[in-house]
């Protein structure tokens, strides 16, 4: 039995030998690609902060142009409520409505007033569908 265990276990250690090698030439190419995604996972790291520090700029930019915007409209609102408070400064405007009549004459244009009815009467109501077919 020694004698046919030992082609059969040179056979094995042939055949392990070779699924070792096979799995060591995977890690190696594992490695190799795990090393390359780390490379390009830090390239897009780097270009992603870039992005976001001139984002973050430019953001920074229109926020302080923005809350300037708002900082001059509550300076004009406080300026209003501090003007209204004092009753020698506020004045009150009358709303003034132009005489249609009076610039119709002015013109020498005379149109016929036009009657505002949201609601005209209709000479004749027009039937549903449903008595037409009946």
């Amino acid at each position: 039995m020694s004698a046919s265990a030992s082609p059969s276990a040179g056979a094995l250690q042939l055949r392990l030998s070779e699924q070792m090698q096979a799995l060591s030439l995977v890690s190696e190419t594992l490695t190799l690609r795990l090393l390359e995604l780390e490379e390009r996972l830090s390239a897009l790291e780097g270009q992603l902060e870039g992005l976001q520090h001139l984002q973050s700029n430019t953001l920074s930019h229109d926020s302080a142009d923005l809350l300037t915007a708002t900082e001059e409209r509550i300076a004009r609102l406080e300026d209003l409520l501090t003007e209204q408070s004092a009753p020698q400064r506020a004045s009150v405007h009358p709303l003034q409505r132009p005489q249609p009549e009076a610039s119709a004459q002015d013109t020498g244009l005379n149109e016929p007033e036009l009657e505002l009815n949201p609601f005209p009467e209709e000479e004749e109501e027009q039937p549903f569908m449903d008595e037409l077919s009946a």
